[in-house]
């Protein structure tokens, strides 16, 4: 961006989430490629029997996973836009068990005695994202909709991978950035596409799996069932937590 350029907002938190469907980590910095944050989604599990566009195994079908807790074993660093193999290995925390490796067959009969099905695994560095590699999320949304639904709601619900404190602080100011380039830190480039489509997710409390169904009805009625923003990536780069964030 250039030097006379304002920033329109800095970014407040940064979050991946190892796997597809149970809890995040906040990072104080990362490495964004064209397909989204380094080690964001990268291991998933679905269902093999279910032939639609959506097979995964997520907390619509069995909301508990909200609580297992993935962790790198050797993180990957911000430097690393292509980690070796190693960088990958992940394991697992459940309220009952620690599991040391997420790719054992362990794990799995663990995952599929409690789904109560068959589970396939999969990992892909490239990340599997139910649309988009990047999604964004204002800081003043998340205020409103706490206010809205009468909730004190946790940002975890929403699942983003950053949250954008807005100089301007307008909610739902995100939407209005759709089909323009914003500028995350040095390097990072997103265009923003197409709001976010929600679902029974964000009615779990992260904490404790336990459902409040009213903040996607007020989701649904009051926003047209969207909140926060996905991203395609223009240009990879470092983010950092406080970078400033500049629009086009």
């Amino acid at each position: 961006m250039p030097d006379t350029a304002q920033p329109i907002g800095t970014i407040g938190v940064i979050r991946r989430f190892p796997v597809k469907g149970m809890a995040g980590e906040e990072l104080p910095e990362v490495f964004v490629t064209f397909a989204g944050l380094v080690g964001d989604r990268v291991y998933a599990f679905l269902d093999p029997q279910n032939k639609s566009d959506f097979p995964w195994i997520t907390p619509r079908i069995f909301p508990e996973m909200l609580l297992w807790k993935p962790r790198f074993i050797a993180p990957p660093s911000a430097e690393e836009a292509h980690p070796a193999a190693e960088k990958y290995r992940v394991e697992i925390s459940t309220p009952e068990k620690h599991f040391r490796d997420i790719s054992t067959p362990e794990f799995r009969a663990y995952l599929q005695n409690k789904v109560g099905r068959e589970i396939d695994f999969r990992f892909s560095e490239r990340s599997m994202h139910d649309t988009l590699p990047v999604s964004v999320f204002g800081l003043p949304t998340f205020d409103a909709l706490s206010k809205e639904t009468g909730r004190n709601l946790d940002q975890r619900r929403f699942r983003p991978n950053f949250v954008v404190d807005w100089a301007e602080k307008t909610p739902f100011l995100e939407d209005s950035f759709v089909g323009r380039t914003i500028h995350l830190g040095e390097k990072l480039a997103l265009r923003l596409v197409k709001k976010d489509m929600r679902c029974k997710v964000i009615t779990l409390d992260p904490d404790t799996a336990e459902a409040a169904p009213e903040v996607l009805e007020v989701v649904a009625k009051k926003h047209g069932n969207c909140s926060g923003v996905y991203g395609a990536v223009l240009r990879e780069g470092i983010v950092r937590r406080g970078d400033p964030v500049f629009v086009d």
